[in-house]
């Protein structure tokens, strides 16, 4: 059997692709793994074991512009590269995460005729999804909330496929590989894959605001993404914070294991794979209302599985106050562990699997 697996742009839908095609392999599918041209995508597929083709990141504008005249004609030439695909390769069945990279790919094989699935992360389905899924043979989702938003007849509820590696334990060693300390509480902090400067800038200077027992008590993993890392290093340096900053952490779990308190984003794969943990969080969306990782926020927030903060609307000492309690609560913290995992799907990419192979 040969899958063709179309995802990139964003960590949000390379990682779900990643695990299901690791999961497709242990049946011995043949894997074609398309993703954009975006140093994320390659640095996160460069190791594995199957063909890989990369695509132009090539985003519809929200606006008609001159940009759009632009994305009209990179359409064309992709939509040429895709059917080039698919003739070369003729899969059995082509799956989709969503993205620009998924989009032409999607369409043209479910108009060929060849077995269609979409799988989506979030939510609230976006851009992608939400016009594919008239054409595809089912639609996998994340959340049982999500069904709503589809008119397809076959909408499976799947949970988000999550990373195998990135659900292992490691705590014991996690500290020393970290170079971290284990009798102080150790707090996460996440921009996404691709690092988030103001939310970087947000909560580093939230934390130096902390009173100074606060500090001696507290340290800090800070995956900032490609921008700023020697910054934020110094911040905390200068007010004596214990912490170890990267741009980005392949062995995510030993962050994960060494956490008391996740910091984060609220994109579909990094919430679920701290429910998995059961690591008490929170949520800072990114702020673009056109992004959909607010409603995933909310949703965790409803479920007390997670604190919800809107960027915007919060000031440093805001945020320095609510860290201050989660610090000094942990009954809190317990609550919200408890809750998230509750809301933990592990099993995502072997339940998508049985999808695809169906």
């Amino acid at each position: 059997m040969r899958v063709l697996i179309a995802s990139g742009g964003s960590g949000g839908h390379i990682f779900p692709a990643v695990s299901l095609a690791k999961e497709l392999k242990k049946d011995n599918v043949e894997i074609i793994f398309v993703a954009s041209r975006r140093r994320l995508d390659r640095n996160i597929v460069q190791n594995e074991d199957y063909k890989k083709i990369f695509l132009s990141a090539n985003p519809m504008p929200y606006k008609f512009s001159w940009r759009f005249v632009i994305f009209l004609a990179k359409l064309a030439i992709d939509s040429i590269c895709a059917l080039y695909i698919l003739l070369r390769f003729r899969p059995d069945v082509v799956v989709g995460f969503g993205g620009y990279t998924a989009g032409a790919i999607l369409l043209l094989a479910a108009t060929a005729g060849i077995k269609t699935v979409i799988h989506e992360q979030n939510i609230v389905p976006g851009r992608t999804n939400r016009f594919l899924e008239r054409f595809v043979d089912s639609v996998a989702i994340s959340f049982p909330e999500t069904k709503k938003y589809f008119r397809n007849k076959n909408v499976v509820f799947t949970g988000n496929p999550l990373r195998e590696e990135s659900l292992r334990e490691y705590r014991s060693e996690a500290f020393n590989s970290l170079g971290l300390e284990r009798d102080k509480m150790t707090i996460l902090v996440m921009g996404g894959s691709q690092g988030a400067s103001s939310l970087n800038d947000l909560v580093s200077r939230s934390i130096s605001l902390l009173p100074l027992e606060k500090k001696e008590n507290i340290q800090l993993v800070h995956i900032t993404g490609p921008k700023e890392p020697d910054k934020i290093q110094k911040r905390y340096n200068e007010n004596g914070i214990h912490s170890k900053v990267l741009t980005f952490i392949r062995d995510i779990n030993e962050a994960y294991s060494v956490s008391d308190l996740a910091i984060s984003r609220s994109g579909a794969a990094a919430i679920f794979e701290l429910a998995a943990f059961k690591t008490p969080m929170v949520l800072i969306p990114y702020p673009d209302r056109k992004n959909n990782q607010r409603f995933n926020a909310r949703f965790f927030a409803e479920k007390n599985a997670a604190v919800y903060i809107d960027e915007k609307n919060t000031g440093i000492e805001e945020l320095r106050d609510l860290i201050t309690e989660l610090v000094d609560n942990p009954a809190k913290r317990k609550t919200l562990s408890e809750n998230a995992g509750r809301l933990s799907i592990i099993d995502g990419a072997s339940r998508l699997k049985e999808v695809v192979l169906s």
